[in-house]
């Protein structure tokens, strides 16, 4: 055996008894590697990804109250759906004469004063008079009307009589021709806003509306008188 041969077999025999590194008898096994120093790792892009994704995926808060300045749904009972023929019954309330009025209790003992405190008897308890008697002299099919304003924090109920006009018709309406309430009887004595529940409007402001006073069936003298009491 050449000498070199026999030194490399000995270099080798160390090697298997750990003295030397396996590299020295020409092993491939690559020594482990010292453990790399650890660095945080760069999160600031996902980070700022999952936030935005976070928020887009969090629903909006709800935190305002619901607007109730603007609000158009009826204060009352209505049984007149017809856009068309509510549009027709604003225009003629708008172009007609408007009411007298007379300051609340007023009438005395007046046929007119007597019949509309007879009709409120059916209103809600607690009902009084609130603002000046809307009077008038209707023919038949004619109209009168007069500005009512409905202030928040009270309910209402409006009533009319006539002792000549059969079939007395109320329509309350929000301009430019929105129906809000109506009466539900073909008589002489028209409420809107009757028992068991007036009108209790949810607008945080004071609304005006526009009062047809509308004679159906007869001719003659009419009033109408609003009614209020507090929530």
């Amino acid at each position: 055996m050449k000498k070199t041969s026999l030194n490399l077999l000995v270099l080798c025999t160390l090697a298997g008894t750990g003295f030397l590194p396996a590299l020295a008898c020409g092993g491939n096994t690559k020594p482990p590697d010292t453990a790399a120093t650890s660095q945080p790792s760069d999160t600031s892009g996902v980070s700022s990804l999952d936030t935005a994704s976070a928020a887009s995926a969090a629903p909006a808060a709800s935190s305002a109250s619901p607007d109730t300045s603007n609000d158009t749904s009826p204060l009352a009972q209505i049984l007149t759906t017809d856009s068309g023929q509510i549009t027709k019954i604003f225009d003629a309330a708008n172009s007609a004469p408007a009411a007298t009025l007379k300051p609340s209790g007023s009438t005395g003992g007046d046929v007119l004063g007597k019949g509309i405190r007879d009709a409120a008897k059916k209103l809600p308890a607690g009902m009084q008079p609130d603002g000046p008697l809307a009077m008038g002299s209707l023919k038949e099919k004619q109209h009168l009307q007069t500005d009512i304003t409905l202030q928040p924090g009270k309910c209402y109920s409006i009533v009319g009589y006539s002792k000549k006009v059969k079939d007395l018709d109320l329509y309350l309406l929000l301009p430019p021709g929105i129906l809000s309430g109506q009466d539900l009887t073909d008589d002489n004595k028209p409420i809107i806003g009757g028992a068991p529940q007036p009108m209790c409007p949810i607008a945080t402001t004071a609304v005006t509306y526009k009062l047809d006073i509308f004679a159906d069936q007869g001719a003659g003298d009419v009033g109408v008188q609003l009614y209020s009491k507090g929530k």
